[in-house]
C-alpha cells in the first residue's frame, strides 16, 4: 500500500510539474512574434536532441527499420535531429496560438489549402469524409484552421492524456474552431453520428495499434495498425481523403487535402477492409519517405508484434 501510494504521489507531483512548464512556456510564447516562436522551439528541440537518449534509441531503431542502409547513420541522423525541432517547434506554436487563435492560426497557414475543391466533391456525397493523417508537421495547428474555414465539422479521434491539467488545455485548443473529439475508447456510435452528419472525421494512422488492431505491410515491416476507418468505410461508403500540413520556411506550413483514396472491392469484408488499412498505411509511407523530416520518429511505431514472430521486442 505504500509503494502504490509513493506512486500516486509522484504521478502527482509529475503531472503539475508539466503544468508548471506548460503555464511558464505559455507565458513566454505569448510576447513573441511568430518568427520568434520558431526560432525558440528550433533551440529546444536542439537541445532535446542533446538529451533524450532514449527517444533518439527509438528513432534511430525506426529509421534503420524504415530506410536500412539506403540512409547514412550521419543522414539518420539529421532526421532524428530536424524530427525533433518539428515536434519542439509545433508544441510552442499550439501554445502560442492559445491567444487570439483566430488570427494567429493564419501566420502559420498563410496560404489557401490545395484540395479544397476535392473535399467539397466528397461532402456533396452526404457520407462524411474521413481524414487519412499523421504526426507530421503540425497536425494541431491544422485542425485548428481547418475549423474556422467552416466548410464541414471536423471531429478527431484522439487519446485522453493522462495528465488531467493537461487535457483540459488540449482539448480548449483542439475545440476552439467548432471542431470535436472522440475518445478511442469511447468512439464508434459517435463516429457514425457525425458521418451521418456530414462531418468529417480524423485519423491518425501512424500509431501502433496495442489492442484491435490489424497487422499490414509499413516500410517493408509488419506494423500493428488502426482498422476504423476501413471498417467504417466499408460499411458506410464513406469516402477516405489524405489530409497533411507540410512545413515550409520559418515555421510556416501547407495544407493539403487528397487526393481521395479509392479502393476496389472484392466480395470479401475481412479482404478489403485489410487492403483498405495497406493502402492508408501506403499512403502514409510515401509521404513519410517523400520528407522523412516532419514525422515524429520517436513514436515506437512497430512496438507490438505479429503472433508467428514469437515475442520479438524490437524496442
Amino acid at each position: 500500500m505504500k509503494r502504490k501510494g509513493k506512486s500516486i504521489l509522484a504521478k502527482q507531483l509529475r503531472y503539475r510539474l508539466e503544468y508548471f512548464l506548460h503555464l511558464f512556456f505559455s507565458f513566454l510564447v505569448r510576447f513573441l512574434s511568430a518568427g520568434g516562436v520558431y526560432r525558440l522551439g528550433k533551440f529546444l528541440g536542439s537541445l532535446a536532441y542533446r538529451f533524450a537518449d532514449k527517444r533518439k534509441r527509438i528513432a534511430r531503431t525506426n529509421l534503420d527499420i524504415a530506410f536500412g542502409e539506403s540512409k547514412s547513420p550521419g543522414q539518420k541522423e539529421q532526421i532524428i535531429k530536424r524530427s525533433f525541432i518539428q515536434v519542439a517547434v509545433s508544441g510552442l506554436q499550439c501554445l502560442w496560438l492559445g491567444t487570439d487563435p483566430k488570427n494567429k492560426i493564419h501566420e502559420l497557414i498563410d496560404q489557401p489549402p490545395e484540395g479544397l475543391e476535392t473535399l467539397k466533391r466528397c461532402l456533396e456525397r452526404g457520407k462524411g469524409v474521413f481524414f487519412l493523417t499523421a504526426h507530421y508537421g503540425n497536425w494541431e495547428a491544422m485542425g485548428v484552421y481547418h475549423g474556422y474555414m467552416g466548410i464541414a465539422r471536423l471531429c478527431s479521434i484522439a487519446r485522453k492524456l493522462d495528465n488531467p491539467y493537461l487535457e483540459k488545455i488540449a482539448m480548449r485548443l483542439r475545440t476552439v474552431s467548432g471542431n470535436g473529439i472522440f475518445y478511442k475508447e469511447r468512439s464508434p456510435l459517435k463516429i457514425v453520428r457525425a458521418l451521418k452528419n456530414n462531418c468529417c472525421v480524423a485519423v491518425m494512422m501512424d500509431q501502433n495499434m496495442a489492442k484491435g488492431g490489424i497487422f499490414v505491410d509499413f516500410f517493408g515491416k509488419k506494423a500493428a495498425s488502426a482498422r476504423s476507418i476501413a471498417a467504417l468505410s466499408h460499411a458506410a461508403g464513406t469516402p477516405i481523403l489524405p489530409l497533411f500540413s507540410y512545413p515550409k520556411e520559418n515555421g510556416r506550413y501547407a495544407i493539403r487535402y487528397g487526393p481521395e483514396l479509392v479502393f476496389k472491392k472484392t466480395g470479401d469484408k475481412e479482404t478489403d477492409i485489410l487492403n483498405c488499412v495497406q493502402e492508408c498505411e501506403k499512403y502514409l509511407e510515401s509521404v513519410i519517405r517523400e520528407c522523412p523530416e516532419p514525422w515524429m520518429w520517436g513514436h515506437r511505431r512497430w512496438k507490438t508484434r505479429p503472433p508467428e514472430e514469437n515475442g520479438l521486442k524490437l524496442y
